[in-house]
């Protein structure tokens, strides 16, 4: 049975009835949670009467994504942004402009579908390279619905979080990234974030960066694996081993610890199922990663749920992803087959602001709580907030930018919200209309984003 301190036993070892019961909720509170969204869909798919869109304008911090700015004939604006690893976010947002011009924005579901039938005419399903291209397909839809959501509940004057409510959380628990490749560069940096006030941790342990090839790992063509194997030697396990236990022993034996970037980012070689199996179970100790919460995170790659569900039940140690999955439909089968134990979408790719809550309450339906990935900007972070806001028993919001000084400029970008932004390791959900902030576009043109290209 997964009941790791931290963690929350999942239905893996109970009956759906019984770990419903256990919660405090049975179906009846499951159709409640979502009755607010239903009762705010109903009030806004007819939309409001006379609102249509007129223009969009793009602009570009020196952290995150693409951020946009749709227009109205109304006079009242939304701002959107576009996850930071789709490259072709700016091209895409010139396809798409002629199909929502003239769209009403409060009927947000309308404009997403448009947009994603418009852009899926540009990819190719059967592509052996399409789930790479995922984050690079859907981050112009994702700041376009943003917008979409920004402007209606200035409309209704009312936060985002309500419109797709309830508000479960007022304050967000933030975890932060730690992009150290070397155990010898480490200290210093965790010891900044203990500073900050942070008390949840991820670390990067590239396979790559920890260990020698061909001594600690091979590369392997494996009869029955669809993609090459790495293949990890033991002494490739005792040097992750290393790296997390002096993680640990940095930040002491209570708070969570997750990792990720194994293979890293996007690869087309992953671990082989016996080494992961292995890793994992090592992780687990308490000297490690252990068990408070944290994860191992795309552990194998999510498009390939056979085998990651036969890592994540081969191990006590809590398995993730989600990053890179774009709506509900992607992430159903590995839900139902067993294939993680966390969620972790990036509302940025995932679908914008609906997409991810829907998903966070299929998943949780069925035992599988959620975190949410934020590699963004300011625009995309506080979007991050209003989703995690109605999410029962969520986990963590991720902060991706402290090293390069983004943590101490983020939240003088925008307006309108609680500062500073991050508290004691927290941040409050804003409670202004929409997104709940405005752009300060003297700090945002200090910061990279100097003006408003109009796209064309």
């Amino acid at each position: 049975m997964r009941n790791a301190p931290g963690a929350k036993i999942g239905p893996s070892s109970m009956g759906r009835r019984d770990f419903l019961r256990m919660l405090g909720v049975g179906a009846a509170g499951i159709t409640g949670i979502m009755g607010p969204f239903d009762i705010a869909k109903a009030a806004i798919t007819p939309g409001e009467k006379g609102i249509y869109i007129t223009d969009m304008y793009r602009t570009k911090l020196s952290v995150g994504g693409v951020i946009i700015r749709l227009d109205t004939n109304k006079g009242i604006s939304g701002y959107g942004e576009c996850r930071d690893v789709d490259n072709n976010s700016i091209t895409d947002l010139s396809r798409l402009k002629s199909t929502i011009m003239g769209m009403n924005p409060t009927q947000v579901d309308r404009v997403f579908n448009a947009t994603n039938n418009a852009i899926l005419a540009y990819y190719n399903p059967h592509d052996p390279d399409y789930m790479y291209k995922i984050p690079r397909r859907s981050g112009a839809m994702c700041g376009i619905e943003m917008a979409c959501w920004d402007i209606t509940g200035k409309v209704y004057n009312v936060p985002i979080w309500k419109l797709i409510g309830p508000k479960l959380n007022d304050k967000i628990q933030i975890y932060c990234d730690t992009d150290q490749k070397n155990a010898y560069t480490l200290p210093p940096y965790v010891e900044t974030r203990l500073n900050l006030g942070f008390k949840w941790f991820k670390s990067d342990m590239y396979l790559t960066s920890l260990c020698t090839r061909n001594v600690d790992y091979t590369v392997q063509n494996i009869s029955g694996y669809p993609y090459q194997c790495y293949v990890l030697n033991d002494s490739g396990i005792e040097k992750f081993v290393n790296y997390a236990q002096l993680y640990r022993s940095l930040i002491g034996p209570d708070y969570p610890l997750a990792s990720d970037h194994y293979q890293g980012w996007g690869s087309s070689i992953n671990l082989d199922i016996p080494s992961a199996v292995k890793l994992a179970n090592a992780m687990s100790d308490p000297s490690c990663q252990g068990m408070t919460g944290g994860w191992m995170e795309d552990i194998i790659q999510w498009w390939y749920p056979e085998q990651l569900a036969q890592v994540t039940a081969g191990t006590d140690m809590p398995i993730l992803t989600g990053e890179d999955m774009y709506c509900l439909s992607e992430l159903k089968p590995l839900v139902d087959s067993g294939a993680l134990d966390f969620f972790h979408p990036d509302q940025a790719t995932f679908g914008g602001i609906h997409e991810p809550r829907l998903a966070a309450i299929y998943a949780r339906q069925r035992g599988i709580l959620t975190a949410l990935h934020c590699s963004g900007g300011p625009f995309s972070f506080i979007a991050s907030l209003h989703v995690a806001a109605g999410i029962p028993d969520f986990l963590a919001l991720e902060f991706h930018y402290l090293d390069n000084g983004a943590y101490y400029w983020f939240d003088s970008v925008i307006d309108g919200i609680e500062k500073p932004l991050f508290n004691d390791g927290y941040a409050s959900v804003p409670d202004g209309p929409g997104l709940g902030i405005t752009p300060n576009d003297a700090n945002m043109s200090a910061h990279g984003a100097s003006q408003w290209i109009r796209v064309v």
